[in-house]
């Protein structure tokens, strides 16, 4: 197996989320939270991932299983991380490399430091690194504990520290780097002689030690990047500071972003540079903008829409599964449901795409440079053709193609003639 690799532990119940759902796959900004940590760990250089599941691993299974990295591991019982981590063992049979350890439930985690961890174990050949974080509030987490020197001594899980442990403010977010096959031997080493009655991870770096081997704790993390989620408030704290970050990168990209606080944008979305995001604006699920569009204020885009350059979305529009061309606008009050727009047409104000009939869901076709008028309603499966024009508060039937240069009106949609 090429290396390195990463272990994620996705085990875990999270009884406090009062959830049916595998904790890690409750989404931030619109994405289970463990993606975020697999990205993480690919952009880091993790070549192959294990995943170790436990509770709804069939789910966890069913959201990552076709990404060709991912291998999973199966923890039986709950017994603690560092069983976790022995479950992953038949997956890396005669792998002899750096594995770096993460959790799941760590949405928050950025790739620099683990890149970072990564080429400090190349080159001091620690059995161990740590990355730990200096943070205000300490509570939760494991203390680092050193000596006068500074050297890293052990990891002391809240439950059990002593009053003056307690005030440390260096934690363990558990994110590690082990040198294999080594891990294996502390892992042999652990007992259950904790407050939880479990097999920690957290006493592996210690009996590496105690063998002679190197252990380093390094401070790369920041506060933010270790916020665990283990309630639902946790998981609005980290929906909001992910959306900062995907809000702040796209204003570095060129994207103006008029109303941060009040815009909301889909981790899985993409949109080009010289756009204007006015406020109220929320784009869901896997939506691509090309560059130089206006959208909103009030504009919703969700899963599937794409927006061609220079289109403009306005005011309490909203489009799903549809695609605009270059240069089409559609400024007010309309609804566009599986629809495709060919490029510089006009969608007035009040159109509607009627694309569900209570058991199926149609495509509507319109060609480029049409002009749907104000409150015309489309009923899918429909065309419109190129330069037609559909009249205000018509409604085109389904099937009832219009013809490219024509114009129609009415109730049903009906040719004018060209007779005035």
């Amino acid at each position: 197996m090429d290396g390195p690799v990463a272990i994620i532990l996705a085990a875990g119940h999270g009884k406090r989320m009062k959830s049916d759902k595998a904790k890690v796959l409750h989404e931030v900004c619109g994405r289970p939270m463990i993606s975020y940590v697999v990205d993480a760990a690919r952009a880091a250089g993790a070549k192959k991932i294990v995943v170790v599941v436990g509770f709804g691993a069939d789910q966890v299974r069913a959201a990552l299983g076709n990404e060709p990295d991912i291998v999973f591991a199966t923890q039986e019982k709950q017994l603690g991380t560092g069983d976790a981590v022995k479950a992953c063992r038949p997956q890396l049979e005669g792998y002899t490399g750096p594995a770096m350890i993460l959790v799941g439930d760590e949405p928050l985690i950025r790739a620099e430091p683990l890149a970072d961890l990564f080429n400090r174990q190349r080159t001091d050949g620690a059995a161990c690194l740590l990355g730990t974080a200096i943070v205000p509030d300490p509570t939760g987490f494991g203390r680092i504990l050193r000596d006068t020197a500074g050297r890293f001594m052990r990891i002391v899980e809240q439950r059990d520290c002593s009053p003056e442990e307690v005030r440390i403010t260096e934690v363990n977010p558990s994110c590690y780097i082990f040198q294999l096959p080594g891990l294996w031997d502390a892992l042999d080493k652990l007992g259950t002689t904790n407050a939880q009655g479990e097999y920690y991870l957290t006493d592996a770096p210690e009996l590496l030690q105690q063998m002679g081997r190197k252990v380093v704790a390094l401070p790369v993390l920041e506060a933010n990047d270790i916020l665990g989620v283990n309630t639902r408030q946790h998981l609005a704290q980290a929906d909001a500071l992910m959306q900062a970050r995907i809000l702040d990168q796209l204003m570095t990209n060129g994207v103006t972003v008029v109303a941060p606080l009040d815009t909301y944008v889909d981790g899985r979305a993409q949109i080009g540079a010289d756009t204007i995001i006015y406020p109220f604006t929320v784009i869901t699920g896997d939506v691509t903008v090309g560059k130089n569009c206006r959208l909103g204020p009030f504009t919703h885009l969700r899963e599937g829409t794409v927006l061609e350059d220079d289109v403009q979305v306005g005011a309490f529009v909203e489009l799903c599964r549809t695609t605009l061309g270059q240069g089409t606008i559609a400024r007010h009050h309309a609804y566009l449901g599986d629809a495709n727009v060919g490029a510089g047409s006009n969608v007035g104000a009040g159109v509607i795409t009627a694309n569900f009939d209570g058991k199926l869901k149609s495509k509507t076709t319109v060609g480029v440079n049409a002009f749907l008028g104000s409150g015309a309603i489309l009923i899918a499966p429909v065309a419109v053709g190129d330069g037609a024009v559909v009249g205000a508060g018509a409604v085109v039937t389904k099937g009832q193609d219009v013809a490219a240069g024509t114009t129609v009106a009415g109730v049903p949609a009906r040719p004018l003639s060209s007779k005035s």
